[in-house]
């Protein structure tokens, strides 16, 4: 039976594994990259945070603030926030990503950067995000009503 997430981190500190889904598009994609979680021995700010539901899904999400409920996340491909994440159900931080045999570690100037980018740019995301939305169900209730009258 394959080891738990967490248990492989508090046993060596870290896990690497392979991610799946968008929420954290572009920094990290679906079935491509890699990441490192590390301990989370102490978490701030804009850190990603790995962390289990109550639901038991691992997802990985950005902290945007704290309140007195707990954690306040949010992907970098969402615009909808998670509030109430404790400190009991974090797992870990993300340390670094790969993409191939390239490594990139949240202590690059890069990364910095697109982080003081992406997260200062949260409210016209929201909106960016919410249009595209649209357009991609638009365009898909169109495929499905041309499919349905041309394509008998």
């Amino acid at each position: 039976m394959p080891e738990k997430i967490e248990d492989v981190i508090q046993k060596r500190g870290f896990v690497v594994t392979p991610t799946k889904g968008t929420s954290m598009y572009p920094l990290i994609k679906s079935n491509c990259d890699n990441v490192c979680i590390a301990r989370a021995d102490n978490i701030s700010v804009y850190d990603v945070a790995l962390y289990k539901r109550k639901n038991g899904d691992y997802v990985l999400h950005r902290i945007l603030g704290k309140n007195d409920n707990g954690y306040i996340l949010c992907g970098d491909n969402q615009w909808v926030l998670e509030y109430n994440v404790t400190d009991d159900m974090i797992l870990g931080k993300l340390d670094a990503w790969y993409v191939g045999e390239k490594e990139y570690t949240v202590r690059d100037k890069h990364y910095k950067r697109y982080v003081k980018l992406w997260c200062k740019s949260l409210k016209l995301r929201r909106v960016m995000l919410f249009i595209l939305s649209l357009k991609w169900r638009t365009k898909s209730l169109c495929y499905k009503v041309y499919k349905k009258v041309f394509r008998k």
